[in-house]
């Protein structure tokens, strides 16, 4: 025989208003203080992401700006055209080698910075649902035993 599973309503909004307008001041002041605490450590991760992007981009720059510099010294001393086109064709390939590499570096970068930056407020959220989830049980009274939704 198939166990019997009884679905209880959801609570209705105006009841989850309510549980929430009674909420004490330091449960609200303590989701305040967590939720602030991920966006600083979000922001904070933001920052050293955004440090580390900027000294990447500075360093392409510079390697640019260096390869040209021997590009154009290597062209002053060029006594015929194929040496000319020779000279233009290595920087050119060493140029394309360079963005290709920094482009990969600067992807990755992007991506741990987004990882990064959205742990916290991920977490933050994650607990957030848990109360929720939490409170919802609570206002459902089924008179049951409900599951421990902390992970405890």
């Amino acid at each position: 025989m198939a166990p019997v599973v009884t679905v209880a309503a959801p609570p209705s909004v105006d009841a989850l208003a309510a549980a929430a307008k009674n909420a004490s001041g330091e449960e609200v002041a303590d989701f305040g203080r967590e939720v602030f605490a991920a966006l600083v450590q979000s922001q904070t991760a933001v920052a050293r992401g955004l440090e580390a992007l900027s000294v990447e981009v500075t360093g392409l720059a510079l390697s640019g700006i260096d390869a040209a510099t021997r590009t154009a010294t290597d062209m002053l001393g060029v006594k015929t055209l194929s040496d000319a086109i020779e000279v233009n064709a290595g920087f050119t390939r060493s140029s394309f080698d360079a963005l290709v590499g920094r482009s990969a570096k600067l992807s990755e970068l992007g991506m741990k910075l987004a990882t990064e930056a959205s742990q916290p407020i991920l977490t933050q959220l994650g607990k957030s649902w848990i109360k929720a989830a939490r409170l919802a049980f609570e206002l459902l009274d089924l008179g049951q035993e409900r599951p421990d939704l902390t992970g405890r």
